[in-house]
């Protein structure tokens, strides 16, 4: 027989996949980050040195990733971040528009659930 609901920590358990999902959310929009780094439109660098992770504030899970600075990144205005990223245009050094989505969709699901699975997994030991 096996030990079933007399054994259930599910407030435990709720505990360990919240603060590993706000744990799994920045690593992962870390990963994101320097991949998008190395597809991002670059001349002198400005851009690419504006990306940045910035974390939901309190307990929250989630993240945003951003590029081209403005208030509160430490970052200048980069005008032509948002056109860059939507239109096409003729980038250099495998540079290309949709610098952002692409990591996204293409790490985004496999890095989380990794990370969440590394983050549950070393708590439930």
């Amino acid at each position: 027989m096996t030990a079933g609901w007399k054994t259930w920590k599910g407030p435990q358990l709720q505990a360990i996949i919240r603060s590993g999902g706000r744990e799994a959310v920045r690593d992962t929009a870390n990963v994101i980050l320097e991949a998008s780094k190395q597809q991002v439109p670059h001349d002198e660098g400005t851009l690419q040195d504006s990306g940045i992770v910035v974390m939901a504030p309190g307990n929250h899970v989630g993240a945003a990733i951003s590029y081209g600075g403005g208030s509160g990144t430490g970052h200048p205005i980069v005008p032509y971040a948002v056109r860059w990223h939507e239109e096409d245009a003729n980038f250099q050094k495998g540079r290309k528009s949709n610098y952002l989505r692409d990591p996204v969709n293409q790490l985004g699901p496999k890095t989380y659930q990794r990370a969440m699975q590394k983050y549950i997994g070393s708590k439930l030991r």
